[in-house]
């Protein structure tokens, strides 16, 4: 094997972001024909072929390109952090950190989490993609994103996980509604009333499997991918809906003339989590996210029903 550069790497790396070798090497500000020269230096260093051109003009990884893009990544990212690391931790509180974010847990995580870290470390740059729990999971373990927040029960194999809440499934109501104001209610005593579910896979097929393990059928009236519109058709009484709740976000129903009622059925656990690549170490910026993500939660557990 020859030698290879760093440079080399991040024109690599580049060429997969964009699909295109006019892309990158526009992004990288340099020539086509300088980035095509670098990606040939490269696998002829390695001796493997790393992209191949597709019909559609594009340029897509060889499997040995895949593996060199996620270690690549890791790579580039540990070199980025090296200089911070040694000259202090504090140091090491600049630069960027993406974070994924399952669609389900966005709006009630992302606003508050993005506010409090910019109090306190505003020379960190956070940027986040919203997308479902096993394509962040992917994006994390090849090094495109340094965590990603999901419910623990679609953790997939391959990455490290992290308690950041305790959560709960809890039925929501109309804040007038008749049994609105109980501690907590069964499955079996909303029987016959229409359902409207979050339609972002799995979370619906989730819930459906909950009534099922009570030995109720759901009445599926509606479905929606907008928490929001899920929200506002519970305010409106044409429906009640089953989230996830974890300390610290409450606040987000408050005006929203819905109530949040335990669900006394047994359960299986489903915290709230952070996802990381596994077996890397972690710059103290990604750290002190995943540290900001648990003191916005920081209340006691909600307590089992009776």
């Amino acid at each position: 094997m020859g030698e290879f550069t760093l440079r080399q790497l991040e024109y690599f790396v580049a060429v997969l972001d964009h699909g295109s070798l006019t892309k990158a090497a526009s992004e990288s500000n340099i020539s086509q024909a300088a980035a095509s020269m670098a990606i040939a230096q490269l696998e002829k260093s390695l001796g493997l072929d790393l992209l191949i051109r597709t019909r559609a003009k594009r340029v897509e990884p060889t499997a040995a390109g895949v593996e060199l893009g996620v270690r690549a990544r890791r790579i580039l990212r540990e070199t980025a952090d090296l200089q911070g690391a040694l000259r202090g931790s504090h140091e090491d509180m600049r630069g960027r950190v993406s974070i994924g974010c399952m669609i389900a847990i966005s709006p009630r995580l992302i606003p508050e989490l993005i506010r409090a870290f910019a109090a306190k470390w505003p020379e960190v740059e956070l940027d986040f993609v919203e997308g479902n729990a096993e394509e962040l999971q992917r994006a994390v373990g090849e090094g495109e994103l340094d965590v990603a927040f999901i419910y623990s029960l679609q953790a997939v194999p391959g990455v490290e996980i992290l308690t950041v809440a305790a959560s709960r499934p809890q039925f929501m109501l109309a804040a007038d509604h008749p049994l609105a104001s109980r501690k907590s209610l069964r499955f079996a005593d909303l029987a016959g009333e229409d359902v409207v579910l979050f339609d972002v896979p799995p979370s619906a097929e989730r819930v459906i499997a909950m009534f099922h393990s009570a030995g109720i059928e759901p009445k599926v009236r509606w479905r929606s991918v907008v928490a929001q519109t899920i929200r506002g058709i519970v305010a409106s009484g044409q429906a009640y809906s089953v989230t996830n709740v974890w300390p610290g976000i409450e606040s987000l129903y408050t005006g929203a003339r819905v109530a949040l009622v335990p669900i006394e059925d047994k359960l299986p656990a489903n915290e709230l989590v952070a996802v990381v690549p596994p077996g890397v170490s972690r710059p103290r910026r990604v750290e002190e996210v995943i540290l900001a993500a648990r003191a916005l939660t920081r209340q006691p557990e909600y307590p089992e029903p009776n």
